[in-house]
């Protein structure tokens, strides 16, 4: 028995890749396509713009409960904690 080459011709080719060009021609962006951003969409950015500069740790904060800590004076209030875990907010 003899095998010869595959007997249905190849698939796609040219045609393929005359479909990619028609299709890259219609998706380029034209001159006139405009991007424009809402105020709230602006606000929303400087928010977060504002938020990075913030300092993730308190140190004033940090420094103040430090100081409660040594001196025996800091309290931990078991009821609040829970209350504020329990929260729908939280």
């Amino acid at each position: 028995m003899k095998v010869e080459g595959p007997s249905l011709p190849p698939v796609g080719g040219v045609k393929a890749t005359s479909r990619i060009n028609q299709i890259s021609k219609k998706t380029m962006p034209s001159e006139g396509d405009n991007v424009a951003v809402s105020d709230k969409a602006q606000v929303y950015q400087a928010l977060i713009q504002k938020a990075k500069e913030l300092p993730s740790i308190r140190e004033d904060r940090v420094r103040a409960l430090s100081e409660q800590i040594e001196r025996g004076e800091f309290k931990v209030n078991g009821q609040k904690i829970a209350e504020t875990i329990v929260s729908p907010e939280f």
